[in-house]
């Protein structure tokens, strides 16, 4: 692993994503460049690995700045680890402590406040 200092591929404008994930399941609040927020809620498919749904799940975060990671212990360290083995970049990643995603606000606080 490399260690390189944290920068934004937008140097404008930060783009970050909340995501909290457990094995079935994976709730993505996106924060783009244009500042909108989109959920996305990814079900772990019937015959589908574990690793192909993390897989699955990292590749829509992928080319985000920051990326807050919640959920089960296990499941949040197993994702890390994985988004820092694709992406090289662990300086991207905050952890967040435990939660479980309850409607909509799940992610209030985790993205600035504007």
């Amino acid at each position: 692993m490399t260690d390189r200092p944290y920068r934004p591929l937008h140097p404008d404008r930060a783009t970050e994503a909340s995501v909290w994930i457990d094995d079935g399941l994976a709730r993505i609040l996106d924060r783009g460049i244009d500042d909108e927020g989109v959920i996305e809620c990814l079900e772990r498919s019937p015959g589908e690995s574990l690793p192909a749904f993390r897989l699955r799940t990292i590749r829509e975060i992928i080319d985000r700045d920051r990326v807050f990671v919640s959920g089960p212990a296990a499941a949040r360290l197993t994702f890390e680890r994985e988004h820092t083995t694709m992406t090289h970049r662990p300086d991207r990643l905050v952890d967040v402590a435990p939660t479980k995603p309850s409607g909509a606000h799940w992610s209030d606080g985790l993205l600035g406040a504007d």
